[in-house]
């Protein structure tokens, strides 16, 4: 088997089936197989799965981490590719899986970042430049710098033989991935990023949620890099205010053409009654 697709699931019925449709319609010239990894779900997830085809297998709630949930994922998979999914991705075409291959045969390529469909300019830069190539740098603010370079784990691909000379810390709360792409750069190896292969992540989380998940990615990132980044530092509330300001204008501009609708309905309905 050339290729596994390795997903990782908890409850996510709904969001698993569209991923899982967006991956029957891939268009390619060789056998993948498609990995579940369920925490338990307590839906009918599993039952989608094996209905699509999937191998599924079961990992206990009390156990899980995420570098454990990969670990023991990756153990279940027969492909020297192995493309790490979310349940919660849609990849963008019938041709995402096609070109995954080619982009392994320089065998210094560990792993490859691929591209989010919701930002305009990620999906600009990689379609003029294409795959860009990051290798070791010794610079103290190297992993600083390049953070988002690495691999993310809710849509990469990595090459097997790497992960068994490092697999993921299993302890680590967050950023395991990126903690692997440190690692694997240290030993030589190089990452793709920019790769033109394009996906959405369709989750919304709630307040809570999302404010929990991005203390504990920016934990694990202080724990990475050894940087303390201020929260309120200028930097950081002027970037607020001018993210603020372009939403403000947008809704302004929103306004503005509704608006003009609702005169431009008014004198269509008033020309067709005369």
């Amino acid at each position: 088997m050339q290729l596994s697709i390795l997903i990782r699931n908890l409850n996510e019925a709904e969001s698993l089936e569209q991923a899982l449709l967006a991956l029957q319609k891939q268009q390619t010239s060789f056998d993948y197989e498609i990995v579940l990894i369920d925490n338990e779900s307590e839906d009918n997830s599993r039952d989608i799965a094996l209905s699509k085809g999937c191998r599924v297998f079961t990992l206990p709630r009390k156990e899980f981490t995420y570098g454990h949930a990969l670990n023991f994922g990756i153990s279940k998979c027969s492909g020297e590719i192995i493309v790490i999914m979310s349940a919660h991705v849609v990849l963008l075409n019938e041709f995402f899986l096609k070109n995954i291959p080619s982009y392994f045969e320089d065998a210094s390529v560990a792993g490859l970042r691929f591209v989010l469909g919701t930002s305009p300019q990620t999906v600009c830069k990689s379609i003029v430049e294409g795959p860009q190539k990051l290798v070791q740098e010794q610079s103290p603010h190297f992993a600083t710098d390049h953070w988002t370079h690495f691999i993310v784990n809710h849509c990469s691909a990595i090459r097997r033989s790497c992960w068994e000379i490092l697999p993921f810390d299993e302890k680590i709360i967050d950023g395991e991935d990126k903690l692997w792409s440190v690692n694997i750069l240290k030993r030589n190896y190089s990452i793709l990023y920019n790769v033109p292969c394009y996906y959405v992540y369709t989750k919304e989380l709630k307040r809570e949620k999302k404010i929990t998940a991005e203390a504990k990615a920016l934990y694990a990132k202080r724990l990475i890099t050894n940087k303390q980044e201020r929260l309120f530092s200028v930097p950081y509330i002027k970037s607020i205010y001018l993210k603020a300001v372009t939403e403000w204008r947008h809704a302004k501009v929103q306004l503005f053409i509704h608006h003009r609708l609702y005169k431009m309905l008014k004198l269509l309905e008033k020309s067709i009654k005369e």
